[in-house]
Formats: C-alpha cells, structure tokens, sequence
C-alpha cells in the first residue's frame, strides 16, 4: 500500500487523509492523529472511503454530499471545508470541521490527490 504521507505529516498534531481525485474518493494513506481520532488503523483505512468508516446516523448527509460535490470538479477545485458529525470505530460520534484541498503535482499543476485536514 501506498504511503503518501511523509515523516514530517505523519506526526502531524491534525488528523489528515489523502485520498483519490476520482469518486468514491478511497483513502489512500492516513497520519497517525487520524488514527488515534478515528479509532481505525492505517490498515483499516487506506482502501476505504470516509462515508462508509466515519457517517452515521447524526451524519448530516446534505453537508456530506455539498463537500463531495465540490470534489468533483477537480480542474477547478482549490480547498472547502465542512462541520459535520462523524463516528469513530467505536461508534462514539463527534463533531468534525474538516477542510478539504487539492494536493497538486509541482511539475504539471495537475491534482493528484485531495488532502483532508480534521
């Protein structure tokens, strides 16, 4: 698998999650405080997407899906950002202001992934 997330992110005292430019948006790497916030592993995550690990039943779906709409246009996306309520692996939910950006090559300008800060 993939590691995406360097030595100077990984320790990083915000959760982050890189993942795909393309829907469903799988996770392709995860930072340490992203695991001890989450309660997932590394192993866990990477291959899954947020929906399926962190909604639940307080998930404000509309404000889920306005962030994923955003993503979508990736040639014109920059960073948007989104309070909503997610759920730990032991189901404790909590509330979440995440931002969302475009990580992009230093060559072409191209996205290459999309980077979640918690």
């Amino acid at each position: 698998k993939k590691k995406i997330i360097g030595n100077r992110t990984v320790h990083q005292p915000r959760a982050m999650a890189i993942t795909e430019i393309q829907p469903p948006f799988k996770i392709i790497d995860v930072n340490k405080a992203w695991v001890d916030l989450c309660g997932y592993s590394r192993e866990q995550a990477v291959g899954a997407t947020i929906k399926t690990l962190l909604h639940g039943p307080e998930t404000n779906l509309e404000v889920a899906q306005s962030l994923v709409s955003r993503l979508v246009d990736v040639d014109t996306f920059d960073e948007s950002e989104a309070v909503v309520v997610n759920y730990r692996s032991d189901c404790k939910k909590f509330r979440n202001h995440v931002r969302v950006g475009a990580l992009r090559d230093e060559k072409s300008g191209n996205v290459t992934y999309f980077v979640g800060v918690f």
